[in-house]
């Protein structure tokens, strides 16, 4: 058997006994974890930091970066990397060397914790992979840009590369089920679009971890509402999207991630029932998210761009994570807070990085990241 063999026989199996694993989760006190974490975090960069790369020049920035908790991913790759591909290359080392290390220092029922909510690295890379192969992008590019942070090795994630079709990188993905996507393979071989089988994985990732969630003990319920608040934002940005594109309502209806919370998906129901779109971003500035979005509701009517706005509620739900240090510190939900908090602030370097390396605007820049 090859590797790509082995690994899948391995996730049926853990599948099998899937809801039997779920029963025994017991999320102790584990101070060890915990404190290591909030460690971790501390070593984030803050605002002002990023303020101070925005001033910087792109060797300036890769000098910050070799002093700061980088260093250890960029001093390997140094000697076959340099420029912005051995940054880009490091910070996706760093990002699945921290989640690794989480795991590591994890007991066993954090650790299934901590996978659960990985699981979404693996599917962003294997979302890079079929839109690479869509796009023919080099196969080089492609493997770049995976971050080999989730469950699925870096080994596995270049062999399912090398599949010779997007319908065989489905079948091998490991994560997913084939029959899930059938339905999204289809529309791409009809339409030529991917966004129904990317539709299929989201909705499979957060139906899958929203239930996994409902069966955590008390510690986890701020993890649980916060999934529930993230599943909430999706579909807040699915609908803006697609109804600017004039779909549908029974289209836009089989793009909505359920909850299975009454109440919020009752909200996205009745925002998705508004047909006028100016009317959606009155009842949107009526909601929770008010301040969060009204920045970006005006940009939107200045300049019909949603990129403030997707912005706005991606910087909520970081700040909601510090409310998992604070209310929680002793808790899973400090791990998985700086979890979310770490992958953002990769995103926001890998910004950085790009736009010095076009000559973009320190203005512009400071415009998509999120803190």
């Amino acid at each position: 058997m090859n590797s790509i063999t082995i690994k899948m026989l391995k996730l049926k199996l853990r599948e099998k006994g899937h809801s039997q694993e779920l029963k025994k989760i017991r999320l102790g006190f584990y101070p060890y974890a915990y404190v290591r974490t909030v460690v971790m975090r501390s070593l984030l960069f803050k605002k002002d930091d990023y303020g101070k790369m925005l001033k910087m020049s792109f060797g300036e920035i890769a000098k910050l970066l070799q002093d700061s908790s980088y260093k250890n991913e960029i001093d390997a790759l140094a000697a076959e990397y340099s420029g912005s591909d051995l940054l880009e290359l490091a910070l996706n080392r760093s990002l699945a060397a921290s989640f690794k290390k989480l795991m590591k220092i994890s007991s066993y029922d954090i650790g299934l914790v901590v996978k659960e909510y990985a699981m979404r690295k693996d599917l962003e890379d294997i979302k890079a992979i079929i839109r690479g192969r869509f796009t023919n992008a080099n196969e080089k590019e492609i493997e770049r840009s995976l971050t080999a942070a989730g469950s699925l090795s870096r080994e596995f994630l270049t062999l399912l590369l090398k599949k010779e079709s997007i319908e065989e990188i489905l079948k091998c993905n490991g994560i997913v089920d084939f029959s899930l996507l059938k339905g999204g393979l289809k529309e791409l071989n009809e339409k030529n679009s991917l966004a129904a089988i990317e539709n299929a994985m989201d909705k499979h990732y957060y139906g899958h971890l929203i239930k996994f969630s409902g069966i955590l003990p008390k510690q986890g319920r701020l993890f649980r509402e916060f999934l529930l608040q993230e599943a909430e934002v999706l579909n807040i940005l699915t609908l803006l999207r697609l109804k600017r594109a004039k779909l549908d309502n029974a289209v836009i209806k089989e793009f909505i991630i359920s909850s299975g919370d009454k109440a919020r998906d009752s909200k996205i129901t009745g925002l998705a029932a508004i047909d006028d779109f100016e009317k959606l971003l009155k009842e949107l500035e009526k909601t929770e998210y008010k301040n969060a979005v009204s920045k970006g509701i005006e940009e939107f009517r200045n300049r019909g761009s949603l990129i403030t706005l997707e912005i706005g509620l991606l910087r909520h739900l970081l700040g909601r994570t510090l409310l998992f240090t604070h209310q929680n510190p002793l808790s899973v939900d400090t791990i998985l807070g700086y979890m979310f908090a770490k992958d953002m602030e990769v995103r926001n370097l890998r910004i950085i990085v790009k736009g010095k390396q076009l000559g973009l605007s320190e203005e512009f820049i400071e415009g998509q990241m999120v803190y």
